[in-house]
């Protein structure tokens, strides 16, 4: 797993890319944060990924994929299910903390 496309690279050629076993059936709490600088994820409380992408390329391979723009969870040669998406915006430097505006 990891981030598609960092520098022009996909996440298995990136130095995002992990290897991970995921166990079948079992729900995982995923977490992912992107600032302006800084890309994060966790699974349930592991911190997994915490990549800078100041001074980085950060976009999409060509293809398909282009369609799961701004956001795409992909599984490869496996399935996957979602439930309880949520998402909120992070505060800017300088701005209040819009934490408590919550969005599903």
């Amino acid at each position: 797993m990891g981030l598609s496309s960092l520098d022009d690279m996909d996440a298995s050629e990136n130095d995002t890319s992990i290897r991970r076993n995921f166990e079948s059936g079992r729900w995982y709490a995923l977490r992912l944060r992107v600032a302006e600088d800084r890309i994060q994820a966790w699974i349930d409380d592991e911190a997994v990924i915490d990549a800078y992408i100041g001074t980085r390329i950060v976009g999409l391979r060509p293809g398909e994929i282009e369609l799961s723009k701004p956001l795409g969870i992909a599984s490869y040669s496996t399935t996957a299910r979602l439930r309880r998406l949520e998402y909120r915006l992070l505060a800017s430097a300088g701005e209040a903390d819009p934490k408590k505006e919550l969005m599903h």
